[in-house]
């Protein structure tokens, strides 16, 4: 009799146990898009980049390495440290100055490539990506690709 009521209680110990792992982290590839480029009144475009971590945890995000092309040529190099932390199924925007390539000019629809990778030091990854899109002139803003 004495060992049948144990059972209850090894059975209750292991399914604590099975629950105390926590969540599962899966690591799934991040992405970045063009959310916003504003041509300077020195020429340099500031760029406004939106990255994607589709990883079910945080992730710190420590470099951008990336080509942009509009119509099909070469634009400009996104290359900088965003030094940014997000979220687990979020997107967060940062900033960066670019000097675009001599006799790219914006006008009009812009179709876009972004090709490059993305690096997270926690944890310690790197993700390729390329993003197709476009951008369209922001009505009311002079200079502002949206």
């Amino acid at each position: 009799m004495k060992s049948i009521a144990t059972v209850p209680v090894f059975a209750l110990v292991a399914l604590l146990a099975a629950c105390s792992s926590g969540p599962t982290r899966k690591v799934h590839p991040s992405t970045a898009s063009i959310q916003q480029i504003v041509v300077q009144a020195d020429g340099q475009w500031r760029v406004t980049l939106r990255i994607q971590n589709y990883s079910t945890f945080a992730m710190h995000f420590s470099a951008v390495d990336a080509r942009l092309s509009i119509g099909g040529r070469d634009a400009a190099t996104l290359k900088f440290a965003p030094d940014i932390d997000i979220v687990g199924s979020n997107s967060d925007v940062v900033e960066t100055r670019v000097t675009p390539q001599a006799g790219t000019t914006l006008i009009g629809n812009l179709d876009y490539t972004l090709k490059g990778t993305i690096s997270t030091t926690d944890p310690n990854n790197e993700f390729s990506f390329t993003t197709n899109s476009h951008l369209t002139p922001a009505p009311g803003l002079p200079d502002t690709w949206r």
